[in-house]
């Protein structure tokens, strides 16, 4: 140990004495067992939603679809195997944008060396969110071929009212989850 020491000061009394430092020295007892330490003096941010809930929702007769064409050449159209040729099919897409309250509790850890509590802080956030539904083809009223069917909307409507289905059953299910109170900003 005292090899250790005397070593440590012939590095280190060079140094200090160029930089002008007191180079007293002191006797100090040090006892390292063996060991890990982690104190990168890093800090760990963690969040803890508390609370959730929907803003406001669009109401069912607001939602305003976008409806795309395109023309694909099929053969045995709804089964009838001489019915081969270019029909004009629909998809329609019906996005609900909505605002998601959140209060998250912020948790705050260092792993420095001179340990001090975690800091905590209550947040409250405003997210916006998106919601897509589409027309699913399985559901359209034209299909062509026999073994292996393939299924698509003939009209825009058809379209319209699969996509508008879906997204009035999920307003259903989010009336649960919208706030009771306007959440202060």
């Amino acid at each position: 140990m005292k090899n250790l020491k005397s070593w440590a000061m012939m590095i280190l009394l060079p140094a200090m004495q160029a930089v002008g430092a007191d180079t007293t020295t002191q006797n100090k007892t040090v006892t390292i067992l063996k060991g890990t330490a982690t104190a990168d003096a890093k800090s760990d941010v963690r969040e803890r939603l508390l609370e959730e809930c929907i803003v406001s929702l669009p109401a069912a007769g607001e939602l305003a679809p976008v409806v795309s064409s395109d023309a694909r050449y099929l053969r045995e159209i709804n089964g009838d195997p001489a019915r081969n040729e270019f029909t004009k099919n629909y998809t329609a897409v019906i996005d609900i944008n909505y605002m998601l309250y959140q209060k998250v509790l912020l948790i705050v850890t260092s792993n420095a060396v001179p340990a001090g509590q975690p800091v905590m802080k209550e947040m409250d956030k405003n997210i916006r969110q998106t919601v897509r539904f589409e027309s699913l083809p399985a559901n359209g009223d034209l299909y062509a071929g026999r073994s292996k069917r393939e299924y698509y909307f003939s009209t825009p409507e058809g379209a319209i009212a699969d996509a508008r289905k879906k997204a009035e059953v999920w307003l259903k299910q989010q009336s649960a989850v919208i706030c009771k109170q306007k959440p202060a900003k």
